[in-house]
C-alpha cells in the first residue's frame, strides 16, 4: 500500500498493536488539516488482517464547537477498512487488541463521505477525560446539560 506504513504479516501482537498505540501517543489530531503529519504516521496497512487502520487521539470536538456536551471533547479514533471486503472476525479482532475491556464504551459510525461509502470505512470512538482514561459521556453530544456558559457552536465561532 503506498503511502503507509506496512506491518509484515509476521509481526507478532506483541509487536503490532503496541506500535500503532504508541505512535498515537506522539501527538493529536484536530480535524482541521487533513495533510497533518501527524494523521499520516497513525496510518497503517496491517497485511495479517488485511485491514487499513488510522488511530489517532482525536481532540476539540467541543472546544471547536462541533459538539455541546464537554464530555466528547476527546477520544481515541480508530477508521478502519478492508479494501478486500469487511472481514467481521478480522475486524473484532484488531478492536479487541486496541480497546482491550474498554471497548465497550466504544461509539460506532459508519461511512460518511461518498470516498468513505466506498472504500467501507467504519469509525470507532473511545471517548476519555483530559487524563486520557476512558470514559462514559453522560448524556448525548448535542445536551447543554453540562455545556458551560459562554460556548459556542462552531458557526458561531466561524461567524457561518
Amino acid at each position: 500500500m503506498a503511502n503507509m506504513k506496512t506491518i509484515p504479516m509476521n509481526a507478532t501482537n506483541g509487536e503490532t498493536f503496541p506500535r500503532i498505540w504508541k505512535t498515537a501517543q506522539h501527538g493529536t489530531f484536530d480535524g482541521l488539516n487533513p495533510d497533518d503529519p501527524y494523521l499520516e504516521q497513525c496510518r497503517w496497512w496491517l497485511e495479517r488482517f488485511e485491514c487499513i487502520v488510522i488511530f489517532t487521539r482525536d481532540v476539540g470536538y467541543h472546544t471547536s464547537g462541533w459538539w455541546k456536551n464537554p464530555d466528547y471533547e476527546r477520544c481515541y479514533h480508530l477508521s478502519i477498512s478492508f479494501p478486500g471486503g469487511m472481514k467481521r472476525s478480522r475486524l473484532e479482532y484488531v478492536i479487541k487488541q486496541l480497546f482491550g475491556d474498554d471497548r465497550r464504551w466504544l461509539w460506532c459510525e459508519g461511512p460518511y463521505s461518498e470516498v468513505g461509502r466506498q472504500c467501507g470505512v467504519f469509525h470507532y470512538r473511545l471517548f476519555c477525560d483530559p487524563a486520557w482514561k476512558p470514559l462514559k459521556p453522560r448524556g448525548e453530544v448535542y445536551t447543554r446539560e453540562f455545556t458551560e456558559a459562554g460556548w459556542k457552536s462552531f458557526s458561531e465561532l466561524h461567524q457561518l
